[in-house]
């Protein structure tokens, strides 16, 4: 059913924009958090890259993707090309899904998102298993329902800058 929300008309996005995006995105990602049997520290990179290809695809897509998950495979010391190959999934996926998923809200948009933050941690534990790493456990795929539960926020905070002004600011502005 799609979203009885209003829609608005953005105005284009600034490519300083998009690179401070993921420069907030990729300091998130390196705080050392506390890591226990469960971690709800969501992959704040794999997040934003969803957020752009759904609303970007002709400048972020999984070339983009291909590119984040090679610097965060150097930056975690992991096996090799394990975010890489989830990041390029994970976008390959949304961009078959941005339309359907762009007719919905963003709670409705949660959802799919929960699925791909789910399928990206899948193919990045499948990967490490195959290296021959132990299973991380299940409390590793609780970060995927955070980062769902942050998809409107995200969405909402990256949307501000383009937003154009209401009418009422605009007649406010440019009366004097």
């Amino acid at each position: 059913m799609p979203s009885m929300e209003p829609r608005q008309i953005l105005r284009p996005v600034r490519s300083i924009w998009i690179l401070l995006s993921f420069i907030c995105a990729y300091t998130l990602n390196f705080i050392p958090w506390d890591n226990r049997q469960v971690t709800f520290q969501p992959d704040f990179v794999l997040l934003l890259l969803l957020y752009w290809c759904t609303h970007l695809p002709g400048r972020i897509s999984i070339g983009t993707a291909f590119v984040c998950g090679i610097v965060m495979d150097i930056a975690d010391a992991n096996v090799f090309g394990q975010h890489a190959l989830a990041y390029v999934l994970a976008a390959f996926l949304v961009l078959q899904l941005r339309r359907r998923m762009l007719m919905h809200s963003l709670w409705q948009q949660s959802v799919h998102v929960f699925g791909l933050l789910f399928v990206a941690q899948l193919c990045m534990a499948l990967t490490r298993l195959l290296g021959g790493a132990q299973f991380i456990g299940l409390g590793y795929f609780v970060a995927a329902l955070t980062g769902a539960l942050l998809w409107p926020a995200v969405s909402h905070m990256l949307q501000v800058p383009q937003r154009l002004p209401t009418k009422a600011k605009y007649e406010a502005g440019h009366t004097s």
